[in-house]
């Protein structure tokens, strides 16, 4: 008489570890596309607003209105402290963990070295330093909205892309 083992044999739950591990892997690599979908998102949603503010505090003053503390060209926004508005500039950080990734759109350009030398990859104010000529520069890391993807843009204070 033979007698009947339960259980599993190695073969079949190595086969079973196999399956979990490749679609486990499948999933984080799905994950990490949507994060960073997500991060430009933000990105796009921040400089729109960025732009908005700048275009308000335009309307508002009589000429040319200078920004206040972001005074050199390629500043962090954040150094931003007026007029008006302008000093919500603060609350505004690009949702990047990797400030390396500004330093591939390459060298030679000033707004990449705005962006990936002296503020990672936070925003930056370019352009003449008033609310209504400014530019906010940015990074994405995926193409959107008819930008492309790995490269810096700026967006003017009338809320216009301008792909660099």
């Amino acid at each position: 008489m033979k007698i009947k083992q339960k259980g599993f044999t190695l073969i079949e739950l190595l086969v079973v570890i196999a399956i979990i591990g490749l679609l486990s892997t499948m999933a984080v690599v799905s994950l990490n596309s949507a994060r960073a979908k997500a991060r430009d998102a933000k990105r796009l949603n921040d400089v729109k607003q960025m732009a908005n503010i700048l275009s308000i505090q335009a309307t508002e003053g009589t000429g040319k209105v200078a920004l206040e503390g972001c005074t050199a060209d390629g500043a962090n926004v954040t150094s931003c402290t007026g007029p008006g508005e302008v000093a919500q500039f603060d609350k505004f950080i690009d949702p990047s963990a990797d400030a390396t990734k500004c330093n591939k759109v390459g060298t030679g350009c000033t707004m990449c070295a705005a962006i990936g030398s002296t503020v990672g990859c936070q925003y930056a104010v370019t352009g003449t330093l008033n609310v209504e000529e400014a530019k906010i520069i940015f990074y994405l890391e995926n193409a959107s909205g008819g930008l492309t993807g790995e490269t810096v843009h700026t967006i003017n204070a009338s809320g216009v892309f301008d792909p660099s």
